[in-house]
């Protein structure tokens, strides 16, 4: 197969993935209250994150992810394709009611460090997860989609396993995330915020599966059910003169709490560097400013996207913390100096 049918086969199975896994179903447990169509939500806040770090490519305003890319014969991650902000961070997760109501305070109000804030943030970053969780098993459970067809029923069988396991040790988070929400008990997370003055152009709206917290203790097995699943959430937020982050915790998951521990037992230059490690090696739904790949060299665009692909891959960080050669903090990457 020549590297233009490769990458024409992967664009359609791409698009039959799509298709194939997609829920329409609002997150809310009020359905009573849902109004409106189910809409693409943005995890991402369209017209204020991603509006400020979207620049030009092409004549077109766009952002980058990694999960949109070419591929060639040598590697999967070869080059990243820019998208438009419309389609980023989006998933039919919210009916048109709970979408523009429940997060007005966060879409409608500069952020504000409140518990409010820090919970409404933390708890769309657990929807967007969750509901890509549950797309997941939707496909790998439909042998008749084109998509699975394609793989070896081994690999489903283990894939699914898997899948399905992680959907149901986090129900109960969700549950939980309902009663607060329901009594606005803002400050049933455990919460971790770093705030640093200058517009650092990424945006994070993720949960994680880290295998090892940041000193090696194990988190997560992804094949042994005996073992609970730990799914701490974070939100990369860029302003316009400062930049946040949201690492959040549920209270009774012990491996994600003492994860955050960890962290703020750093001094700033190292959490900077832990944000950026858990980020590339956890979470799709990260997207970053045009402005910043192109002052990459290829050499660090080559070294961005192996470690992405290597992480992505799941062998070689089972037993021990990544840590990336980048720090997204940096003053490279400060807007005022791309």
């Amino acid at each position: 197969m020549s590297p233009e049918e490769r990458e024409k086969e992967y664009r359609r199975m791409q698009s039959v993935f799509k298709k194939d896994s997609r829920i329409k179903e609002c997150f809310h447990h009020n359905k009573e209250e849902c109004e409106g169509k189910i809409k693409q939500s943005h995890s991402i806040q369209r017209n204020g994150r991603l509006s400020i770090i979207e620049g030009e490519v092409n004549g077109n305003q766009s952002i980058y992810t990694f999960t949109s890319f070419k591929s060639s014969p040598e590697r999967m991650l070869q080059s990243l394709v820019p998208i438009g902000k419309k389609e980023a961070s989006t998933f039919f997760g919210f009916c048109d009611y709970h979408d523009t109501n429940l997060f007005s305070p966060i879409e409608n109000f500069e952020f504000d460090d409140s518990d409010e804030h820090l919970f409404l943030h933390s708890y769309r970053s657990f929807a967007h997860s969750y509901h890509r969780k549950q797309e997941e098993v939707n496909i790998y459970s439909n042998p008749e989609s084109d998509f699975i067809k394609t793989l070896p029923p081994q690999f489903v069988d283990t894939f699914i396993e898997g899948l399905q396991m992680g959907v149901n040790d986090v129900k109960p988070h969700k549950e939980s995330l309902d009663k607060a929400l329901d009594n606005k008990e803002y400050d049933y997370l455990e919460y971790l915020v770093y705030e640093k003055d200058g517009l650092y152009p990424f945006a994070v709206s993720s949960g994680m599966s880290p295998r090892v917290s940041y000193s090696g203790k194990p988190m997560n097995n992804h094949v042994d059910e005996t073992l609970p699943w730990s799914m701490p959430l974070i939100t990369f937020l860029p302003d316009k003169a400062k930049t946040f982050v949201i690492i959040a915790a549920f209270p009774d998951d012990k491996n994600a709490v003492n994860l955050l521990d960890e962290l703020y037992e750093l001094n700033d230059y190292q959490l900077e560097r832990a944000i950026t490690s858990l980020i590339i090696a956890n979470c799709e739904n990260t997207f970053f400013s045009p402005k910043v790949w192109r002052k990459m060299s290829d050499k660090q665009k080559r070294e961005l996207l192996n470690e992405f692909e290597i992480n992505t891959n799941g062998m070689q960080y089972r037993d021990k913390f990544f840590h990336s050669r980048f720090n997204f903090f940096s003053d490279f990457f400060e807007i005022s100096n791309l």
